[in-house]
């Protein structure tokens, strides 16, 4: 085939070859692009074109060229792939695309970055989608673990003039895809954990500190870190802008079960102006009143929600004791007044353990387990006495301190 043939190979080879003569990122993100209707569309224009090395042999740099050549094939054949021979070619291309940025000098290739990684991380969950093999995640992790060491590399210059510029983004995602991975998320995150220290600098965009603490309070709840997890995704909650309305109300979705777990309950104009799921506020209702078997028959009533959202068991193992304290604090307010708001019963508390849990065959033993645990964590003040078969609770101070005052 004539090399000359294919004028819209040309032109994007040409127009590739002078944006990065003059480093010029934003220019070449223009040509790489991943939407889907242009991709289809430049595909049919480049269907009879069997060798883009031809095309591309008067690129100088070669790694670039490569670049170049691979994206072209990828645009071509999109059409006739499946969806996991698709991601495999994306993570072809974005590991030479990693190979030309770490050749490369300063931040200038971020513009083109970040669709890629971006795209990347779509199409690892529309083959998962597809495959229900997770396969697709690590593949993405991989790619984007080995740019995020290159990104942060780059050490010997300012961070506004350096490739570090990108590191939050890419950390951001990476974190977001670990999640998603057969292994446990530390060991794809824990080189995303290093962009922490940078953070704070404000060279970076609010929509990239927001998107990584979303990303980073959501793994910290994933590894049941719930003080850190809450700071971060508070920070995600309070930083993304209102007409973000959809990405606020994601962020609330995990906030909820990181303060909902230390305590905290939102108000229902909160969860109203959100629109968030009824079975938010059911979930509170149970939890305040102490309802174990209903608060956990919520959960499994949404079970295919939650575990979506990846919050099914955090809620499911971190919420009872605190039930069980709500309940206490119950017992102890219905009886003010007499004896028996500080000094209860063990027969009073069984059976308002057994009805709460429904498991009415709850012994003794069980239940003092569970008080065991209560006083040991500082959830409840007192004491428990086996042989009189009474709790004795603090008279010196409050016995049921707030939940997130309790370390």
């Amino acid at each position: 085939m004539d090399v000359g043939y294919n004028n819209v190979a040309n032109a994007i080879v040409n127009s590739a070859q002078e944006g990065f003569m003059f480093n010029d990122g934003p220019a070449l993100a223009k040509l790489f692009v991943f939407d889907e209707k242009t991709l289809y569309m430049l595909g049919t224009k480049l269907s009879n074109i069997t060798d883009f090395d031809a095309y591309t042999v008067l690129i100088s740099d070669v790694v670039f060229a490569q670049f170049t050549s691979t994206y072209l094939s990828y645009v071509r054949d999109i059409r006739s792939m499946h969806e996991e021979e698709r991601h495999k070619q994306l993570c072809r291309l974005a590991d030479v695309f990693s190979a030309l940025m770490a050749a490369s000098q300063g931040p200038w290739l971020i513009p083109v970055m970040r669709p890629l990684a971006l795209e990347l991380c779509s199409s690892a969950q529309v083959t998962f989608n597809a495959t229900q093999d997770s396969a697709s995640f690590a593949q993405a992790a991989s790619v984007l673990l080995r740019l995020l060491i290159d990104l942060l590399s780059d050490s010997s210059t300012p961070l506004e003039e350096s490739k570090r510029m990108g590191s939050m983004f890419v950390a951001g995602l990476l974190l977001r895809i670990s999640l998603r991975t057969s292994a446990a998320p530390g060991a794809y995150a824990s080189k995303a954990l290093e962009v922490r220290s940078l953070s704070s600098s404000s060279v970076f965009s609010q929509r990239d500190r927001v998107s990584y603490n979303y990303w980073l309070g959501r793994y910290y709840l994933t590894c049941y870190y719930i003080d850190k997890a809450r700071t971060h995704l508070e920070y995600a909650f309070a930083n993304c802008p209102s007409w973000h309305y959809h990405n606020k109300r994601a962020i609330l979705r995990h906030l909820f079960v990181a303060n909902l777990i230390r305590g905290l309950l939102p108000t229902e104009h909160l969860l109203e102006q959100y629109e968030m799921e009824p079975v938010y506020s059911q979930l509170i209702i149970h939890f305040s009143k102490g309802n174990i078997a209903g608060f956990q028959q919520m959960l499994v009533d949404n079970v295919d929600f939650f575990r979506s959202q990846g919050n099914y068991l955090i809620l499911m193992e971190r919420t009872e004791i605190l039930m069980y304290r709500n309940l206490l604090r119950r017992v102890s307010l219905i009886n003010t007044g007499s004896e028996r708001s500080r000094m209860i019963p063990y027969s009073d508390i069984l059976t308002a353990f057994r009805v709460s849990s429904r498991n009415y065959d709850m012994d003794d033993a069980e239940m003092e387990s569970v008080l065991a645990s209560l006083l040991s964590q500082k959830f409840v003040l007192g004491y428990a006495f086996h042989h009189q078969r009474v709790l004795n609770l603090s008279k010196k101070s409050s016995p049921f301190p707030q939940i997130a005052s309790v370390n």
